[in-house]
């Protein structure tokens, strides 16, 4: 121990490994979520409520003829595409929740008046849409007979503003051209074709009551008789509409415009790869599982294919070299070369010939690696024994009738513990790596199973976009391969008697 501690990094990573397999006991028990169901599942059990953070919140008011200002409710939603968003209103307010990802719109209406606003979830922003129209008419009353134009603004969910026909038709014909792989939508800026455009424009304006008044495709009103008439104009589904009164006065002001306090919002997609939070430290994957909860658990997973394995490896290679080794002849023949044989084949390759042969499992994975460990234990423990059977004290054994058993496990074994202990320890992470690699490739059995290897293989074709499901997993192969490595090492230069203090 005293020659230990002076291997100052042998002993964190001493350390470092406790506190892993201690990890590994307790982590199922620790884990802030079961790993094997959505954390979206788990939210109401543990009392967290994430329905502000989740979703998007748009407050709407309605302009009247008269100017004022009013809030809205009982209004009417549609929304094209309910697999990326669902929406509901209540006194006002219009909640938002993502689903899947994509753009989609959703349209404001009450009455003869309309908005829209653009949803994009988890997507990169899209070109932008018509959300509201706004039509200005003659102030106070209007007498039989007069002419005027009427002004007509649009808004898009950029915020930008086309006022006047002119603008706003050379802006759809632009927007219509200028993606070929927009959505078909019927979103004013965003839908059908050209010829479809040019239709939407001649059909711009329209009477309501056409006894009062008439409207021409520019927008100039004729008065025609007394009375209260609307003037609508619609560009795809958003409408807006203007009351004139002609020699009579308005009894009650009309809703001309929706008005969202958001005309484009832009959620995250809560239902997978939510990012690292104080709510989900290494964030969640693409089955919106708690990544940290699922490092913990597969801690005990991923360390049971190192130890199992190697221990059944280095049980029955040293076997095998220690007969080799002291009986010589044709057994060490024999097992030599078998050794030489599986020696030949790479480490990968054999796991995975071994893997084809008796299927896909976490038991045969670590059979695999076992396969794939116990020839480099043969090598070294022949080594060892071929040396320590010329020693005097195992001679002077022979030579009183000491049965061969005996020998070899009393006299032979104890002398090459030290390298078998050192080598065991450092070719633990050796079968963790390969372990990981067979989950990784696909032979782990169950690919939805909390192991470090099967989580890099179920984040890797998002690798490119999201780094974290296979950061951390990743990182938890290279930290606790690297303390074994080093810790063998400081039991190496401990052991050996060659190397003084």
């Amino acid at each position: 121990m005293k020659k230990f501690k002076k291997q100052m990094m042998a002993v964190a990573a001493f350390w470092v490994l406790i506190g892993i397999f201690l990890l590994g006991m307790v982590g199922p028990w620790i884990s802030p979520y079961d790993p094997n169901r959505p954390v979206t599942e788990q939210y109401e059990e543990k009392g967290i409520d994430r329905t502000k953070e989740m979703t998007g919140m748009i407050r709407v008011t309605g302009v009247m003829s008269d100017g004022t200002v009013q809030p809205l409710n009982e209004l009417t939603l549609q929304s094209p595409n309910r697999q990326i968003a669902s929406v509901r209103e209540s006194k006002g307010t219009i909640t938002v929740t993502p689903i899947g990802q994509g753009s989609t719109t959703v349209l404001l209406a009450k009455g003869d008046v309309a908005a829209q606003i653009k949803v994009d979830v988890a997507t990169e922003d899209t070109a932008p849409i018509l959300t509201q129209l706004l039509l200005q008419g003659p102030i106070g009353q209007v007498k039989k007979g007069d002419t005027f134009q009427l002004k007509l603004e649009a808004r898009l969910s950029n915020g930008e503003k086309l006022v006047g026909l002119d603008q706003i038709h050379n802006n759809l014909k632009q927007v219509v051209g200028a993606k070929k792989n927009v959505s078909h939508e019927n979103n004013g800026f965003l839908t059908g074709k050209k010829k479809q455009a040019e239709e939407g424009r001649q059909n711009l304006f329209q009477s309501t009551n056409e006894k009062v008044v008439r409207v021409t495709t520019d927008g100039i009103v004729t008065a025609l008789d007394q009375g209260v008439g609307q003037v609508k104009v619609s560009i795809g589904p958003v409408t807006s509409v203007v009351p004139i009164a002609v020699e009579t006065r308005m009894q009650e002001p009309v809703l001309v415009q929706i008005q969202p306090n958001h005309t484009q919002i832009t959620l995250k997609d809560n239902s997978k790869h939510q990012q690292p939070t104080l709510l989900h430290w290494f964030g969640t994957d693409h089955q919106n599982r708690d990544i940290f909860s699922r490092v913990l658990a597969g801690t005990r997973e991923t360390l049971s294919i190192g130890f199992v394995s190697v221990g059944i490896g280095a049980v029955i290679g040293t076997l095998l070299g220690l007969l080799a080794g002291y009986y010589g002849r044709w057994v060490d023949s024999i097992i030599t070369r078998l050794t030489d044989i599986l020696l030949a084949f790479p480490g990968i390759l054999l796991a995975i010939a071994v893997i084809a042969v008796l299927g896909a499992g976490m038991a045969n994975i670590i059979f695999a690696v076992a396969v794939f460990t116990v020839p480099i234990f043969i090598r070294i423990v022949r080594g060892s024994a071929l040396a320590l059977k010329q020693m005097t004290y195992v001679e002077a054994a022979k030579s009183i009738g000491v049965k061969d058993f005996v020998i070899i496990m009393r006299h032979i074994l104890p002398g090459m513990l030290p390298v078998v202990m050192v080598y065991l320890t450092m070719r633990i992470g050796t079968a963790i790596l390969l372990g990981a690699a067979l989950s990784f490739l696909g032979l782990g059995g169950d690919i939805t199973a909390p192991e470090w290897g099967a989580m890099l293989s179920a984040a890797k074709d998002n690798s490119r976009n999201f780094f974290y499901p296979t950061f951390f997993p990743g990182i938890a192969i290279v930290l606790t391969v690297i303390c074994f490595n080093l810790f063998g090492d400081g039991l190496r230069d401990t052991l050996d008697p060659k190397l003084k203090e």
